[in-house]
């Protein structure tokens, strides 16, 4: 059919095109942030001159860079370029209609002079800005970026590639080591993570969505592999007569201190370090055992370890949690579907060799591990997290 149909053909050449370079958009993105144009602008529209004064670039370049992110058709951009108004006040951007309209600014007669405006959605990657995606981004255009490189390697083996794909002599490290030997890149993926995880408890996700108490609110929390302790913090001041103890690695808690401070919940908050593959490390006999985005990092084998330590430290009334994805059951195409959980998943192929998984995958997972599966809420739509509850299987308590 497509081949003996020349305007099939041309209608489909420019959307399988556009879409397999869609990366440029991404270092585009990751350009513009790197070089904090979103910072320079935050005071007000400055012309491409006067921007790449302030960040240290090539003024011809960066004016390509920044009208190349400033809308594209019905794509809003980082940037919108804008024009001194006849009205007075405040530059104003061109009317956004293909027809005549009153006003229709002229084009200055040199890139340079051209002037932009910081958008909302370029407000989102400004380094000082409330709850910035800035980190996320960085991490996405270097170490991230590069490790999808080995996407080809982990289709045909089965294994990611993430040190190899870095490139230099960091070709027998995993993901996680090759953090631990490069510390910037370590807190970069930190960062990440922090600023993701900021906006997955604040937008009425699962982990606000579950019943933490479940009738008893003086219940005690343990957060396995938490982190620096977004997630605790935000359970425990929901929930103000808790308690919580969040469980890592030590280099990786000491930077907890400020993040449960500002949340006003140190003081119910203790720290106990160690790694979840040890067996008797994880704090015992507590109400509620949390985990988010842990056991999607690890393949089947590992996962069955990590789940059946924290059983092992379970009372038989105690509830595990799992804040993950839940890939859909879908059959086929279904085009109402967003299940971005697909990309997730190759991610956790490329980057740390774990995956996302589906009901049916998460229930045999548990099975293996000693605890049965008792409910999952929340929606899988576009990838959402999900609360998966667990408590132990008969055969362990």
């Amino acid at each position: 059919f497509v081949e003996s149909n020349a305007n099939v053909r041309r209608a489909l050449a420019f959307p399988v095109a556009f879409v397999s370079s869609s990366n440029w958009l991404a270092q585009a993105i990751y350009v513009a942030t790197k070089l904090r144009v979103p910072d320079a602008l935050a005071d007000g529209p400055l012309t491409v001159a006067e921007l790449a004064e302030i960040v240290g670039a090539d003024p011809g370049a960066l004016g390509r860079l920044v009208r190349s992110l400033a809308g594209q058709g019905p794509i809003p951009g980082l940037f919108v370029e804008v024009f001194d108004s006849p009205f007075g006040g405040l530059p104003l951007p061109a009317p956004p209609t293909p027809f005549p309209f009153p006003w229709q600014p002229a084009s200055p007669p040199e890139e340079l002079k051209r002037k932009y405006a910081l958008t909302p959605l370029g407000a989102m990657l400004r380094e000082d800005g409330v709850d910035s995606i800035r980190p996320w981004t960085l991490f996405s255009g270097e170490e991230l970026g590069r490790g999808w490189d080995g996407l080809l390697h982990a289709v045909r083996t089965g294994s990611p590639a993430f040190g190899k794909a870095q490139g230099g002599d960091t070709a027998d490290l995993d993901f996680w080591e090759y953090m631990e030997r490069f510390p910037d890149a370590g807190a970069t993926f930190d960062s990440s993570m922090q600023a993701l995880s900021a906006y997955a408890v604040s937008t009425g996700e699962a982990a606000n969505q579950y019943d933490w108490a479940a009738g008893n609110p003086n219940f005690t929390v343990v957060d396995v592999g938490g982190g620096t302790g977004a997630l605790i913090a935000s359970i425990l001041s929901a929930n103000t007569k808790a308690r919580g103890i969040l469980f890592d690695q030590e280099q990786v808690i000491a930077g907890a201190s400020s993040v449960l401070c500002e949340a006003g919940v140190d003081r119910r908050t203790e720290l106990v370090s160690g790694s979840f593959f040890d067996q008797g490390l994880i704090p015992t006999e507590e109400d509620v055992y949390v985990m988010k985005n842990i056991i999607h990092d690890w393949d089947d084998h590992s996962s069955v370890q990590i789940l059946r330590r924290v059983a092992e430290a379970m009372r038989p009334d105690s509830r595990l949690v799992l804040l993950e994805v839940v890939r859909s059951a879908r059959a086929g195409y279904e085009p109402w579907n967003m299940d971005f959980a697909d990309f997730y998943d190759l991610n956790m192929l490329v980057t740390v060799g774990g995956k996302e998984r589906s009901r049916a995958e998460w229930q045999a997972l548990l099975d293996a591990a000693g605890l049965q599966l008792t409910e999952i809420s929340g929606t899988t739509f576009a990838g959402s997290l999900c609360a998966i509850e667990a408590q132990l299987g008969s055969t362990t308590q």
